[in-house]
């Protein structure tokens, strides 16, 4: 199917706030993976907070349909892939109306290149032990992937 194979992606987005007033956070990573063929996980976390968007292949459709990108459904993967890979992929937070360090609402927005479509992911806050399983998750995910590289580097050598 679609993602079969997929390599997990990780990265850091630029974090921008939809209000002046809010405090700024420690930085944020994303962690990008295929559970099955047919889905991709998006979790976005740091210290303190744990965001998530589940898509399925009928979600990435309609994705695709909103952002107008023509083309098979394979060219369409490849811009959504490189999109999240980004150096421009950023993460827009809306502070809490009762506190400035509580999030309340967040988006990653991804474009694969200046002038292209963007991509506008919307995400859910996590909280208790389905926030701290993300966190742990994703530090197990990166470790793993370090270790891989590492592992490939060595047979290189």
């Amino acid at each position: 199917m679609a993602f079969e194979g997929f390599d997990p992606i990780f990265s850091k987005p630029k974090v921008e706030w939809t209000s002046q007033s809010s405090s700024p956070l420690c930085p944020f990573f994303v962690h990008v993976y295929a559970p099955d063929s047919s889905h991709l996980v998006i979790h976005v976390t740091n210290t303190c907070d744990a965001l998530e968007a589940r898509l399925s292949l009928s979600m990435l459709e309609d994705i695709r349909d909103i952002v107008g990108i023509g083309g098979s459904w394979s060219e369409f993967a490849n811009y959504f892939i490189t999109s999240l890979k980004s150096q421009d992929l950023k993460l827009v937070l809306e502070a809490d109306s009762n506190s400035d360090a509580s999030i309340s609402h967040a988006k990653l927005v991804a474009k694969k290149s200046k002038g292209m479509p963007l991509i506008t992911i919307p995400l859910t806050k996590l909280v208790d032990s389905t926030a701290m399983e993300v966190k742990c998750n994703f530090f197990s995910s990166l470790f793993d992937a370090f270790k891989m590289k590492s592992m490939e580097c060595s047979l290189v050598k």
